[in-house]
């Protein structure tokens, strides 16, 4: 069986990996717990900040990683939080908060409209080689969060095509049709 390094150490993208990879013949290998590597996302781009990541840890393990960077990408903001959206407000700040201020300074806005976007990078150290994919998302920002599950963004967003938030759609729908699936 295949083995791929999950090069990541967020829990909610873990998750949401292994439901996209549920029905491969993929064996998908977590980074273990006591390793406290970050790779500084540092990169002008998602493909420079994933590519970093992948072959970061690929070449650490000697096992073919898999890394991803995203974000959510609002128009009204030129893009922002873009590949900041995991550090918007600050690293530690909590999703609840970053989502507060994001509706905050929507308030009034008539244009809602955004996009999550995710750029994946497979790195093989053995090659030296890697395959990138690309996703998007395009939806809106709802007024106030509607939260049941999923994490980051997730409770804003809004899908074209539904009428209820990522958080709210259920693992299954989201996997189908996310930026990162």
């Amino acid at each position: 069986m295949f083995k791929i390094l999950l090069a990541t150490k967020n829990k909610g993208k873990i998750k949401e990996i292994k439901e996209i990879f549920s029905d491969m013949d993929v064996e998908l290998v977590e980074l273990p717990e006591n390793d406290d590597d970050e790779v500084e996302e540092n990169g002008t781009s998602y493909f420079e900040n994933a590519l970093k990541k992948a072959k970061y840890f690929a070449l650490k393990y000697n096992l073919t990683a898999l890394a991803d960077d995203s974000g959510l990408e609002i128009r009204a903001l030129n893009g922002v939080p873009g590949i900041f959206s995991s550090r918007f407000l600050g690293k530690d700040t909590s999703y609840d908060k970053k989502n507060e201020e994001i509706l905050h300074i929507l308030d009034g806005v008539e244009d809602r409209r955004a996009r999550f976007y995710c750029v994946a990078v497979l790195y093989d150290p053995k090659s030296n080689k890697y395959f990138s994919s690309e996703g998007e998302c395009d939806g809106e920002i709802l007024k106030e969060p509607h939260k049941k599950e999923g994490f980051g963004y997730d409770p804003i967003f809004r899908p074209n095509g539904y009428d209820k938030s990522f958080s709210e759609l259920g693992v299954e729908i989201k996997n189908k049709i996310s930026h990162r699936s």
